[in-house]
């Protein structure tokens, strides 16, 4: 009961210091030729729609294609690369990002000799032995994207879950349509190819 009683007080006090904060903000009349809200001089983080007109990134592409080489150290590398690290963030943010990873050519590439060779050449570790890119993460600075709420709405939009509800993503996995190997435009599914 008094756990009861001491939440509902915590929730009226929030909801309270949120409104009142609110109404100590100017409004700010927007301009004529844009449509773009001014962002608050100081930040109301009990107001929702701070953190929906806050966000910067934009989410990361619904494909199902093979857009991470995990056989390849060069897509390893686009993680330490300080200018694509945000972005390697945010594609894996997206749920519809994961359905790579259910196609046969994801695992394919393993296989390639090409591939297994990259892993022995040194150069393709450049960013990584780079002396700025070491002094960049030695910087607390570089972490703060991960407090980027944008980073986390690509989990929360139903459309990013629409590419598993479509039962043509399935068919073209499974080879409904299958077609000659050697044709150029021909990708491998799991049960043989499709055009």
């Amino acid at each position: 009961m008094l756990k009861t009683r001491l939440l509902a007080f915590m929730t009226a006090a929030l909801l309270s210091l949120g409104a009142a904060s609110q109404a100590n903000q100017a409004e700010v009349q927007p301009e004529a030729e844009t449509n773009n809200q001014a962002q608050a001089a100081v930040p109301n983080f009990f107001d929702p729609n701070y953190w929906i007109n806050s966000f910067t990134g934009t989410p990361a592409p619904v494909s199902t294609e093979l857009t991470f080489n995990a056989a390849h150290p060069a897509s390893w590398m686009k993680w330490v690369d300080p200018k694509t690290h945000t972005s390697m963030h945010m594609h894996f943010m997206n749920p519809a990002s994961y359905a790579q990873f259910m196609q046969p050519q994801f695992y394919m590439e393993f296989m390639k000799p090409e591939n297994m060779a990259a892993w022995m050449d040194f150069n393709q570790y450049a960013v990584m032995m780079d002396p700025q890119t070491m002094s960049y993460w030695m910087n607390p600075g570089s972490y703060m994207h991960m407090a980027d709420p944008n980073m986390y709405t690509a989990a929360m939009n139903p459309a990013n879950y629409m590419v598993y509800m479509n039962p043509a993503t399935y068919a073209g996995w499974t080879g409904a349509q299958t077609c000659d190997p050697n044709n150029p435009n021909s990708t491998q599914t799991w049960f043989g190819y499709t055009c």
